[in-house]
């Protein structure tokens, strides 16, 4: 008897317990909501499309001021004390020849900015980021890196931006922000087999890439990718139109950029024997010193680009829908 009163009480609590979630929800009022794990909700991948060389260049190394489709509104412009000419508009292509726009883009003319110092502030997190950017120079496989980062522009850039924080042109038009690439806790927490594994099948709304990408190519990638933090960007940003990307100065430097006696020949070169004799508060000491000389200038990209390169940029602009503003290059 005794038994039959034990096994119903059993299968009570057992139909019971089913009936309702086993975490119970913590209430804290009416307006309560529960919200549904972004990651365990399936999403349909994006279309994956290749950009054009010109698209990925010209996102590179203009967007950030002149903006994604050139008119003239990208993220640096806030910052800026002068709006950047937009250049969606057919009077850039009526003023001048191809010859001469690609002369403007890799040599140009003096066209200095005024920057708000609100926007850039120079704090001790911040030269303590570059710092940290500039030491890691030397141990970087840059052949590797750079290739990755042409995959990267072509592939990816639209989603998580420039630098990787997931701030792309498409960013905000899917269900939920790609994932910042650039965090350190997130470059600690992940395997390269893990990025490789992601590259190549793809995750939620990110398509896989193993159709378009060989392992070589995904492997460079993901070099890429390594390379991005908060030092990378600020680094780009402010030091390697002088000092090139990987530590080396560029062949050709742009006489404008410089405010005081200093020739080209005799920029510092981030190389290996350079570090065994500097010590971190003497770097702190030279970041100050260069972020408080800095000044902004319109780039110019001989060192950096050629002229292929610049001919691809124009046929990008021609391709963008035209704008209204009668802006004109170099203005």
């Amino acid at each position: 008897m005794w038994q039959m009163v034990w096994l119903c009480v059993l299968l009570t609590c057992v139909v019971s317990c089913s009936r309702r979630p086993l975490r119970e929800p913590i209430s804290t009022g009416p307006t309560t909501q529960l919200r549904a794990d972004p990651s365990a909700i399936p999403r349909p991948p994006i279309p994956l499309r290749r950009f054009t060389k010109g698209e990925a260049v010209y996102i590179r190394y203009c967007a950030d001021c002149h903006g994604w489709q050139g008119q003239g509104a990208g993220p640096v412009s806030q910052a800026l004390g002068r709006t950047p000419p937009a250049l969606n508009q057919a009077s850039l292509f009526a003023r001048a020849t191809d010859d001469e726009l690609i002369a403007w883009i890799l040599l140009g003319k003096e066209l200095t900015i005024p920057l708000s110092e609100a926007a850039f502030p120079e704090t001790e997190a911040e030269v303590t980021l570059l710092v940290q950017h500039v030491r890691s120079l030397p141990s970087i496989p840059w052949q590797q890196v750079r290739a990755g980062q042409d995959l990267y522009d072509e592939l990816c850039i639209a989603c998580h931006g420039i630098y990787g924080r997931g701030d792309g042109s498409l960013a905000a038009s899917l269900a939920f922000p790609p994932r910042d690439l650039s965090t350190p806790p997130y470059q600690s927490q992940v395997s390269d087999e893990a990025l490789m594994r992601i590259i190549a099948e793809g995750k939620g709304a990110m398509p896989a890439a193993s159709e378009v990408l060989s392992e070589k190519d995904i492997r460079a990638v993901v070099a890429f990718v390594r390379v991005l933090s908060p030092g990378f960007e600020r680094y780009d940003r402010f030091c390697a139109i002088c000092h090139g990307q990987d530590g080396q100065p560029t062949e050709f430097m742009p006489e404008e950029i410089w405010d005081f006696s200093i020739e080209p020949s005799g920029i510092v070169k981030f190389d290996a024997s350079y570090f065994e004799t500097q010590t971190d508060e003497h770097l702190r000491v030279w970041v100050r010193h260069m972020l408080k000389q800095s000044r902004t200038v319109m780039p110019h990209f001989a060192g950096q680009l050629n002229a292929d390169e610049a001919k691809q940029i124009l046929t990008y602009l021609r391709t963008l829908p035209q704008g209204s503003t009668q802006e004109g290059v170099g203005q």
